[in-house]
This record gives C-alpha cells, sequence and structure tokens, in this order.
C-alpha cells in the first residue's frame, strides 16, 4: 500500500487547527508561542514515524527493498551471484625446455595481475599455451585477444619477456551481481515459479550460472523431442567465450530434469542494424546525442530473436538533446533478427 510522507507544514497545521479549536482565543500559528512550538515539536515526531513507516513498507516487498533484500533472497532461494576471477590462456615464447611454473606472475599495462594455475614446459616451437587466472576478481581482470602482459619474476625467461592473451582472449571476471539485476531474478523466481524444466527455467538456470549473462532465451522452435537449445549474451551485447558457454553448461546440467540430457548452450549471433539520419538542426552535439540514445534504445530492448521497430528507434532519436526533427532512411522498416539465436544490434550510425 502507498504511505505518503505529508508535505512540510501539514502535520503542524492539523495540530495548530486541533489547538484553536480546543482552545478558545489561542493562535497557534503566530511565532513565539508555546501552542506553535509544541506544533512544531508534534510535526518532527510525526514526520519521523512516517519516514518510517514508509520505508518499513517498501522494504517488505521485493521490487522496492534495499536493505531487506538479502532476506527475500533467501526466502526464496535466490542468492546475489558473487564476484568472479577473469581465466585464460597466455602465448609465451621462451627456451626449449623451460619450465612454467604453477603461480608464475604476469602483469597487464593495467597493473592487473594474472598467474599461472599449471606448469607448462616450452617445446621445441618456442611457445607455450599457459593457463593464467587474475588475482583479483572483477571486470577488470578481462582481456581482449592479443594483448601483452609482462613477466614480473624471472625463472630462466628475462624480466623484458612480453607474452600475449591468446584468441579467446581472458574473460568471466565479473563484478558482484549488481542489486537491480539481483531483484530482477528474485523477481522472476517469484512470477514464474520452478516447472519442472520448462522453457523459462532454463532461461533462469543460464542467467543464474555467471553474474555476466546479461540475456537469455530457450527457443521453443529450436527445442523439443529431447533437445534444449539455449542462447547466451553477455555484459554489454556481446557473445560468450567458449569457456563462458562450457560454464553455463555446467551449472544448467546441475538443475535440469533427469531426462533431459540433449542440451545445447550457443552464443548469440549479432546482427549490426545499421541507421543513417538527417538530423534538423545538425549539430556536432546532436549528433552524439541521437547516438547515443539510439545505443540506450538498443541496450533497453535487446532480446534474442526479436524485431526492431523503427518507431522506437524513432522515438529515441525525438529524445535527443537539441533534435526539432529528423528523417531516418535506414532502416526503412523493421529489422527481424535473422534467426532465432540472432541478436540485433546497433552498427554504424550514419549522417546525411
Amino acid at each position: 500500500m502507498p504511505v505518503p510522507v505529508p508535505a512540510p507544514g501539514v502535520i503542524s497545521g492539523r495540530a495548530a487547527a486541533i489547538y484553536e479549536e480546543l482552545l478558545a482565543g489561542i493562535d497557534a500559528r503566530s511565532p513565539n508561542t508555546v501552542a506553535t512550538a509544541n506544533t512544531r515539536i508534534t510535526e518532527m515526531a510525526m514526520l519521523d514515524l512516517y519516514v518510517r513507516l514508509q520505508n518499513t513498507v517498501l522494504e517488505m516487498m521485493p521490487d522496492t527493498a534495499v536493505e531487506n533484500l538479502p532476506r527475500i533472497a533467501v526466502e526464496w532461494g535466490v542468492p546475489q551471484v558473487q564476484p568472479s576471477a577473469a581465466t585464460g590462456n597466455l602465448i609465451v615464447t621462451g627456451g626449449n625446455t623451460t619450465v612454467i611454473p604453477i603461480g608464475l606472475q604476469f602483469a597487464a599495462a593495467s597493473g592487473q595481475i594474472y598467474a599461472t594455475t599449471a606448469a607448462v614446459t616450452i617445446g621445441s616451437t618456442l611457445t607455450a599455451s599457459v593457463p593464467v587466472a587474475a588475482s583479483m576478481v572483477g571486470v577488470a581482470g578481462n582481456l581482449v585477444a592479443g594483448a601483452p602482459v609482462k613477466l614480473v619474476s624471472s625463472i630462466g625467461l628475462s624480466l623484458n619477456t612480453v607474452a600475449v592473451v591468446d584468441g579467446n582472449g581472458i574473460s568471466g571476471g565479473a563484478d558482484i551481481e549488481s542489486l537491480d539485476s539481483w531483484r530482477a531474478r528474485i523477481m522472476a523466481q517469484i512470477r514464474l515459479e520452478p516447472s519442472g524444466g520448462n522453457y523459462d527455467d532454463y532461461v533462469k538456470w543460464a542467467k543464474e550460472a555467471l553474474p555476466d549473462v546479461q540475456l537469455a532465451a530457450c527457443p521453443p522452435a529450436a527445442c523439443g523431442g529431447g533437445v534444449v537449445s539455449v542462447v547466451i549474451a553477455m555484459t554489454g551485447l556481446v557473445p560468450p567465450t567458449p569457456a563462458q558457454i562450457a560454464a553455463v553448461l555446467a551449472y544448467i546440467e546441475t538443475k535440469r530434469p533427469v531426462g533431459a540430457t540433449n542440451i545445447t548452450v550457443y552464443a548469440c549471433v549479432l546482427n549490426a542494424v545499421n541507421v543513417t539520419l538527417h538530423l534538423n538542426p545538425d549539430t556536432v552535439d546532436i549528433r552524439a546525442a541521437a547516438a547515443a540514445a539510439l545505443a540506450l534504445s538498443f541496450a533497453q530492448d535487446a532480446a534474442i530473436g526479436a524485431t526492431t521497430y523503427v518507431t522506437r528507434l524513432d522515438a529515441a532519436i525525438s529524445s535527443s538533446d537539441g533534435e526539432y526533427s529528423h528523417e531516418m532512411s535506414i532502416p526503412a522498416a523493421d529489422v527481424a533478427a535473422p534467426s532465432l539465436f540472432s541478436l540485433n544490434v546497433l552498427g554504424a550510425v550514419s549522417f546525411v
């Protein structure tokens, strides 16, 4: 139920009216009187109670709770996804038969430290693929393919040795799940109770598996006859790495019904939707605002296998600061995702 907090002066005005009704001749609104002081004291005390009551009501409900959200999460069995450390492989160059031990440290340009998690011997090719993990959890540990890292301590290799991240990148690093994401999963658990492994269950399990699974879908047309297809996209609307796909599948395997044995997790396929605009007025600042509005629109409407509607794009552009009118020549019509596994994302934004 709503619990509005009265505006300043309302409570003291009510108290003053009671004073004046019960005690003839009393002016409870004039400054520097005992009656006026009492109405102000009453207002301060009652405002505290109103605020406390409002906060109590908000904390009771999962869609508004903050401090009580962990308690609600326990009741519904939806723990907050904890942060994780990025992992991947480095390509290290060195002398033949050089042994790279567990715990050897490399540093990225950002200062993030990566330690080897297995001992590897460099062979005759003079290179070796070495598994590493970031020393600290969080998205800061993720590195793109080809990023250089420098040896921190020597093991027969020169301290000037520079290794590079392999083609899969170092990924999987994630911060602790945000309150908004956590709340959304709790609400999904309340609204969509476990149903013995229906399609909604697989979507929930995929999002529970890793904190950076932003989107998940289980298209009915790609399922049936014992086959279950789960498609995922990661934070930032990017496809998952092979390691992330494996992690999501492994988690789903712990949740699936006994009879569901043909489960596959797929990476989303990005479909870039280019946009061409004519703006009025046309300035650098308005172009930047329009591009930012389009990016936000794609992010808010993102859904695997869904359609991008031109009316939504027009509305986003119209909300840009400084925009008076515009013409969008591309796309000229709604853009349906090319496949059940496709995700429409913003491509190039051009101005004419």
